[in-house]
């Protein structure tokens, strides 16, 4: 099948999204699919290098200080409609897959859609949600005009990377696009037989990692105010936090903590860098802020390095209780600090109850988690088998 994928995110850029556009575009392939990327130019050279072309259209860069690093604006060059609807015939392409609904390259990929007669599925990601109950309504609001009026309608269906996202569309669109809603996961970064050879050393007590850009619906000021708990119990313990700044809140909230000296607020760290720093960690600890949780491509890799993880996420995440609580993860409500720190130093406490919900979550990771599975669910949808 030939197919399209036109992305906002593509590496060079470090993020999610990112890595999902390249993960799926180079699994399509390898299982002998004709794939083809449209992505915005970057300022920064990308190194990788790919077995599909990759075609860059021009942008404008607005470099949003604490709110957004890559916004980057396509829809306004009037060639990039023409390029891409050059690249699309081309390639005869068959399908043509949006990666994420709320950036403007949407529009140059509707056009070609539309034009060709191609169908639109759109992989949606991101959820529009803010911790403040003004801006939340508005961005419901600016999601349902903006989206639900000038991009879902065009696509055939919608891909949901989770049940949380699927919620969302259909608390936040109407019925019509709610009903284009179906959920299929999405993967862990890179190859998974990268970390076969990894078993993971489950007497390290030392540290709690977490990763993922420091953002309002990501503050980390509940792993901060449960980790205040754990340092009476274990002093030396530390914990590390990778990812972008966009907020100062947890830093302020650090030092009013008085925790500075076991806290460290990283900031972003090539991949390779974060995989190490996760091998020697105890426990990994992400989680959301907001209405709608996620796992997060960051909590992928330590499950999958057979790392305990603790997150929010409800055990139906993906449609069906595939996860349990002590198993293969570990879940905390984010509201009560106390219950939450009295779980957590019994894991730190227990080492064979570490390695058991470690190895599990490494478990759930290769079962449900692939690239190939992901890969193989979007073509039965592509073939209009489902």
């Amino acid at each position: 099948m030939n197919i399209l994928i036109v992305t906002a995110m593509f590496p060079p850029i470090q993020t999610g999204t990112s890595f999902y556009s390249r993960n799926i575009a180079q699994t399509l392939y390898s299982q002998g699919h004709h794939i083809v990327v449209a992505t915005v130019k970057n300022t920064e050279a990308c190194t990788e290098n790919f077995p599909f072309p990759v075609h860059r259209l021009r942008a404008l860069h607005f470099k949003a200080k604490n709110y957004f690093k890559h916004l980057r604006i396509s829809s306004v060059y009037i060639s990039n409609y023409k390029n891409l609807l050059k690249i699309t015939k081309e390639n005869d392409i068959e399908v043509v897959l949006l990666v994420n609904h709320y950036l403007d390259i949407a529009f140059p990929a509707i056009y070609v859609s539309r034009k060709l007669k191609k169908p639109l599925y759109i992989s949606v990601g991101t959820q529009m949600q803010s911790l403040n109950p003004f801006k939340n309504k508005i961005l419901r609001v600016l999601d349902r005009v903006i989206c639900g009026s000038l991009i879902f309608p065009f696509c055939k269906n919608i891909i949901s990377w989770d049940a949380e996202i699927n919620r969302y569309i259909r608390e936040v669109q109407s019925k019509k696009i709610a009903k284009k809603s179906i959920i299929i996961p999405f993967g862990v970064n890179g190859d998974m037989s990268q970390f076969d050879n990894h078993y993971h050393d489950y007497s390290l007590t030392g540290q709690i990692i977490g990763v993922g850009a420091i953002i309002s619906q990501r503050d980390y000021l509940f792993q901060l105010k449960v980790f205040k708990e754990l340092l009476k119990d274990f002093p030396s313990l530390k914990l590390k936090i990778i990812g972008h700044i966009y907020i100062h809140t947890p830093l302020k909230l650090a030092d009013e903590l008085n925790i500075r000296g076991n806290v460290e607020f990283i900031g972003e760290l090539p991949h390779e860098d974060v995989i190490r720093e996760m091998k020697n960690s105890t426990i990994h600890w992400m989680m959301l802020s907001g209405k709608y949780v996620g796992l997060g491509t960051a909590t992928i890799e330590a499950m999958l390095l057979g790392i305990p993880s603790v997150s929010n996420v409800p055990e139906n995440l993906f449609g069906k209780p595939i996860l349990h609580n002590m198993e293969n993860y570990i879940y905390t409500d984010g509201f009560n600090i106390e219950e939450t720190a009295e779980e957590i130093a019994f894991i730190i406490r227990n080492q064979g109850i570490r390695e058991k919900i470690g190895q599990g979550g490494r478990k759930f990771v290769q079962e449900n988690m692939n690239w190939d599975k992901v890969a193989n669910e979007m073509i039965v949808l592509f073939e209009n088998k489902i």
